[in-house]
């Protein structure tokens, strides 16, 4: 296995959050990587947000955002069920 540390930034699927990556997100950081699940809008913890206005556009734009705000580079950008729609419009 390569030393090289990655940067992965995973969408999750419908009906579920961020927080169903933790257990993940934890070996990935155990193994040195950085490794970011933000919930997606309306979804979750973040269910105070849902609106009719809420879209897949809104969701594209909440994993950008995360590579935007927290400076991002080189990610390995996962896509899980509705998260690969997700991040096919973030590519």
């Amino acid at each position: 296995m390569s030393d090289s540390k990655l940067t992965f930034l995973i969408a999750h699927g419908a009906w579920t959050g961020g927080w169903s990556w933790e257990r993940v997100l934890t070996r990935l950081h155990a193994r040195g990587h950085r490794a970011y699940a933000p919930t997606l809008t309306g979804l979750c913890e973040r269910k105070h947000l849902a609106s009719p206005s809420v879209n897949l556009d809104t969701h594209i734009d909440d994993i950008v955002n995360e590579a935007v705000y927290k400076d991002l580079t080189d990610i390995v950008l996962v896509g899980h069920s509705y998260g690969g729609i997700v991040a096919t419009g973030v590519v």
